[in-house]
């Protein structure tokens, strides 16, 4: 009995070691790193980037993506410091329940707008955070405004898988236009308007938004015009593709601002977007199979935001509706059909350019030159003669190179190639497509539908 004391003594102990560990692991992991409750004092404070796997449409970029280090200093003059260090900071997203917008200051060095995604490069590279209080917003745009007063920006908007990378960088490219893909806190705005519920209260009225949208852009206009070598004064920002339906709040917010609006064939959004989330051919026909077979218990559960789309009550009646292939394809037709009724109800707002991806990936540079003419940004001479030569290099590569969404290559800087493989959607998902098309009303007549005055 004796030698089995230690043993069994040890092993014991070894137990409630784990789970002592585990327990502190368990509470440590929870403990919240950030305040959770309203703040009134700005504050800015160091941080390091917490590692998370990237992946659009899921996961909102938050104050959660950083680690807090050392103290927080509080910001008692909120104009003195905009005055003097504003331009260091851009902003990142809204912290709704500190009731804060997010502004990060990169490393010493850092081209944000060098990475396909400016969400995502702010994580990536953010040294120190600013949290500035709605309630001090306004203060912090007034110490600024009048040296962004003269900004033309421009939004694009898209269905996704249509080309939107490239656009921005050819536009980066250029010497007279910046462009900024994918800018997080345009995103944060526009779930609370899609989702009225989810506001947290903050955002009561669409004055409210108007005003918010329109400082908020105000800061992010002010560090890229001040960090930009060139200063250059006309901003391009390509929206994701469900910020398009908070489209009439935008107008309100920037009634000079230019629009854009950039798509592709409805079927090759979704095959696109089947490539980017199940990478192999077998894994997407499994998954058809299983809608078909309605077996969609056999399916992963989409999380509520991707599904919000094709929950209409317009669409109840579309044949498999709710299942995993029915809100793949109902995005392109929901976005299609948004862009269609923005386009007939503000004619002379929503868009000054339109744009099919086989036009984009056709004429190249010359397509870039042909938007700059439509949106009445000039650019001429020998500076356009040069830009038109790097431009050309931007087509050359993967625009996309070394994200997530890229499904060809896994390193910056890669060629693009075409996909290699033969395609993954057919007959099925047209007639699926079309039929989806038809309940909403036939205004958009199926996936290859062009709006007017799209350059094809």
């Amino acid at each position: 009995m004796e030698s089995l004391t230690v043993p069994v003594t040890t092993a014991v102990i070894i137990a409630i070691a784990a789970a002592v560990y585990y327990i502190l692991s368990w509470t440590t992991a929870r403990k919240p790193l950030w305040p959770k409750t309203k703040q009134h004092t700005a504050y800015t404070r160091k941080v390091t980037p917490v590692k998370t796997e990237f992946r659009i449409g899921i996961k909102f970029h938050h104050l959660n993506d950083f680690a807090p280090m050392g103290e927080r200093q509080p910001v008692h003059d909120v104009s003195t410091f905009f005055a003097s260090r504003g331009n260091e900071f851009s902003v990142y997203t809204i912290d709704w329940e500190q009731e804060a917008v997010v502004l990060i200051r990169p490393l010493d060095g850092i081209d944000l707008k060098k990475h396909p995604f400016f969400r995502e490069a702010q994580r990536l590279n953010a040294a120190e955070v600013l949290v500035l209080p709605l309630e001090q917003l306004q203060t912090a745009v007034d110490a600024i405004s009048d040296k962004v007063a003269h900004v033309q920006q421009v939004f694009v908007n898209i269905t996704g898988r249509c080309g939107s990378t490239l656009l921005t960088r050819a536009v980066e490219a250029s010497s007279v236009a910046q462009g900024v893909n994918e800018a997080q806190v345009a995103a944060a705005i526009a779930i609370q308007l899609i989702r009225p519920h989810a506001r947290h209260g903050i955002l009561p009225t669409d004055e409210t938004t108007v005003a918010l949208l329109r400082n908020v852009f105000t800061l992010l206009n002010y560090h890229l015009v001040t960090s930009d070598p060139q200063h250059r004064s006309v901003i391009f920002y390509t929206n994701s593709s469900f910020e398009i339906f908070g489209g009439d709040t935008m107008r309100r917010a920037f009634p000079t601002a230019k629009t854009v609006f950039l798509y592709r064939n409805g079927v090759e959004v979704s095959e696109s977007w089947a490539r980017v989330w199940f990478k192999y051919k077998i894994i997407y026909k499994a998954v058809r199979l299983a809608v078909r077979l309605e077996q969609w218990w056999l399916l992963p559960e989409l999380p509520d935001f991707a599904k919000s789309y094709g929950d209409d009550t317009k669409f109840s009646s579309v044949r498999l509706h709710r299942s995993l292939i029915y809100y793949f394809l109902s995005v392109w037709v929901c976005v299609m059909l948004y862009a269609a009724e923005l386009q007939n109800n503000h004619p002379g707002y929503y868009f000054h350019a339109l744009i099919y991806y086989t036009a984009l990936v056709r004429e190249k540079e010359e397509m870039i030159r042909l938007l700059m003419e439509k949106l009445g940004i000039e650019w001429k001479g020998e500076k356009q003669e040069e830009d038109m030569k790097r431009i050309k290099g931007v087509f050359e590569e993967d625009s996309q190179a070394g994200t997530f969404v890229s499904i060809r290559t896994r390193s910056p800087g890669e060629k693009w190639t075409p996909p290699s493989s033969s395609k993954w959607m057919g007959d099925w998902e047209r007639e699926f497509m079309s039929d989806i098309c038809r309940q909403a009303g036939n205004e958009i007549t199926g996936p290859d539908f062009l709006l007017p005055n799209t350059i094809s």
